[in-house]
């Protein structure tokens, strides 16, 4: 990946200036007095009764705040719900007023996405995001398996869109720049900024009690187990997801948040997207995560001081990137210095979708004087399990935490008849779903001001089984009003194997909890290796070979034997220039693991295939190297 000349060059001049560390300062707040109390107050009655107040409604709280930046310009809240009325009523009228229907859409990283899923959840219809990224094929099995009755893009892909539409007979909308063009020009009137509740209620969308009741969003799985499965969220689901991120993360107004993630995972759509709108947030909007754009965005290389990044969420495989390149533009000392003084006012960086390494939560932490935030979720529970918050020390290395507001996790072993029994339960009392103004900072008297702190509960322990060590380890189950509750076209929970009979969620992850954190030990058919009789984690062995200084990426696989049943095996890529055998890297990972834990073959590739996430596919991995990796095929 080339690195940016320009971005260095102004990068240098701002080491002309003292290095300084220095508390973030909103000039983005909104005086009490301009608040719409009577809204907010019929919002949470709503709320009280079992509504919803969708995100898109949420911004008529905030309309002439900012609420998001990408390449093309700035858009206020009011700006985008104007130009996503529009839209809805085309999009109605396409559909002859049906709603309840799953639309499918592909939209760049930019405005147009959020005006388009609003869009669709104002004429009270699903949506089902696309991405260019997937092969024709995949494109018309999502077509076709969500139902979609519309399919709508911007001009950007309708050469991608429009010949599948056609092949399918898949009504094809597309929608051009003059929307953002709209969103950006827009300004609002008197009566937008003080909408009485009836107007906005009757206007645009159906009410906060339809919401409460219906689905928002299809999600489909990566697939490197099975075919891709459509997770159905509802609006209730995202509503309680959001509260749980707001109150356990503390989201603001203040916050600038910096969005990489594609948006056709939970992880883009939820952590950095919705939950920030919700919260009357500025989203800094990238078409894709380039390494050198997003360090000239962390150091708000040119940018305002109330548009500097405040909050970042990535996954390990971007941390790698950017920790990479870190040692190439900032090798002197005082640009070094300079970057850890920059970032280390930032709030928050979270890393989750895949294993964060031990060696790069350190990396980071000395790059920029910040712990990373490591949590666990999934397509089907959003966020479902976090390192603390508050304080950073108690983020743990290796860890996930504990469940979020809202959320039960329980572990789970097979007994002789296969049945799983609860070992332990950990869950974790709901938040506050009403929207609190002095929680948002939306009250602040004075520019600058923290938003008013509130506790994640901490949660309730229940063993079921005594533990002679304290320590708990199975499968990992979920329960509460943010998990999901049935995929799209299969069964309902209740007659799902995804599903125990009294309604836990199956992660089919294999979980250790210790003093009070989960920690994930992998896949529990893929990571967790069964060699003469002991199991391996996957993750913990990639960890420790990630530490040899030699190794820049690698996957660890059980790969079938005759003599262990399975063995421990490893593909690894190497870091530029750099060699290795397999006794090399036994003998420093025998530093960290049992023998038996240490691969017994290995293969050496220039690359490993990834998931749109950055997720190793393993499944893929090993159709290519099984046979390679096999004891037979060493003999």
């Amino acid at each position: 990946m080339e690195l940016s000349l320009r971005s260095v060059r102004l990068f240098n001049r701002l080491l002309r200036r003292p290095v300084c560390i220095a508390t973030y300062k909103s000039t983005n707040v909104v005086a009490k007095e301009d608040v719409n109390i009577e809204l907010v107050n019929k919002f949470n009655q709503d709320i009280k009764a079992g509504g919803v107040v969708p995100v898109f409604r949420r911004a008529l709280l905030f309309p002439t705040r900012i609420a998001l930046q990408d390449e093309i310009g700035i858009y206020t809240y009011a700006g985008l719900y104007q130009a996503a009325t529009l839209l809805s009523k085309e999009i109605s009228t396409q559909l002859f007023g049906e709603t309840e229907r799953t639309i499918t859409y592909m939209c760049s990283n930019d405005a147009s996405h959020v005006i388009v899923q609003w869009a669709i959840w104002m004429s009270g219809n699903i949506a089902v995001p696309l991405t260019p990224i997937h092969p024709a094929e995949m494109l018309k099995y999502f077509i076709t398996d969500s139902g979609s009755v519309l399919t709508i893009c911007t001009q950007d892909y309708e050469k991608i869109l429009q010949p599948i539409t056609e092949e399918l007979k898949n009504p094809f909308m597309v929608t051009g720049r003059d929307k953002e063009v709209a969103a950006q020009l827009y300004q609002p009137n008197t009566s937008f900024l003080k909408p009485k509740p009836e107007e906005c209620l009757a206007d645009v969308g159906r009410s906060n009690a339809w919401y409460g009741e219906s689905e928002a969003l299809i999600i489909y799985t990566s697939g490197t187990t099975s075919k891709p499965k459509g997770v159905v969220w509802t609006h209730s689901m995202l509503h309680s997801q959001v509260s749980a991120l707001h109150h356990a993360w503390q989201y603001s107004c203040s916050d600038v948040v910096l969005h990489t993630l594609p948006l056709h995972h939970i992880h883009g759509q939820l952590n950095s997207l919705n939950a920030s709108l919700a919260a009357g947030a500025r989203i800094r909007m990238l078409p894709s995560f380039v390494s050198h754009k997003v360090w000239s965005c962390l150091l708000g290389m040119g940018e305002r001081e109330e548009a500097k990044v405040t909050v970042f969420h990535g996954v390990p495989a971007m941390y790698a990137r950017l920790a990479a390149d870190h040692d190439k533009m900032f090798a002197a000392q005082k640009q070094a210095e300079y970057v850890r003084a920059t970032l280390s006012r930032m709030r928050l960086m979270c890393a989750g979708s895949a294993p964060l390494p031990a060696s790069l939560f350190h990396k980071w932490e000395k790059i920029s004087g910040m712990r990373l935030l490591e949590r666990y979720g999934m397509s089907e529970c959003g966020m479902a399990l976090s390192n603390p918050y508050r304080a950073a020390a108690g983020r743990t290395v290796g860890a996930v935490g504990a469940p979020l507001p809202g959320v039960a996790a329980a572990i789970a072993v097979h007994e002789s008849d296969q049945m799983l029994k609860p070992v332990v339960t950990v869950e974790t009392d709901m938040a506050d779903t009403q929207i609190s103004l002095e929680r948002l900072g939306l009250t602040a008297k004075e520019h600058g001001s923290e938003p008013a702190k509130y506790e994640w509960p901490p949660p309730k322990v229940t063993e079921h089984v005594k533990s002679q060590d304290g320590s708990y380890q199975g499968e990992l189950l979920l329960k509460g009003p943010s998990v999901f509750s049935r995929y799209l076209n299969r069964p309902l929970a209740v007659s799902s194997t995804d599903f125990t009979p009294d309604g836990w969620f199956r992660t089919g992850d294999t979980v250790l909890f210790a003093d009070g954190k989960f920690r994930i030990l992998g896949r529990t058919s893929i990571d967790i290796i069964k060699t003469g009789g002991y199991k391996v984690s996957a993750l913990q062995v990639e960890s420790a070979l990630l530490e040899h200084p030699s190794v820049a990426d690698v996957a660890v696989l059980g790969v079938e034997d005759e003599s262990y049943g399975e063995i421990v095996t490893a593909v690894v890529v190497l870091k530029d220039k750099a060699k290795l055998t397999l006794k090399e890297l036994k003998d420093e990972a025998g530093k960290r693991l049992a023998p038996y834990q240490l691969p017994k073959t290995m293969v050496i590739v220039k690359e490993m295939p990834r998931n749109a996430m950055g997720k190793l596919d393993k499944k893929e991995i090993r159709k290519l190297y099984a046979k390679e990796l096999s004891m037979k095929g060493k003999k």
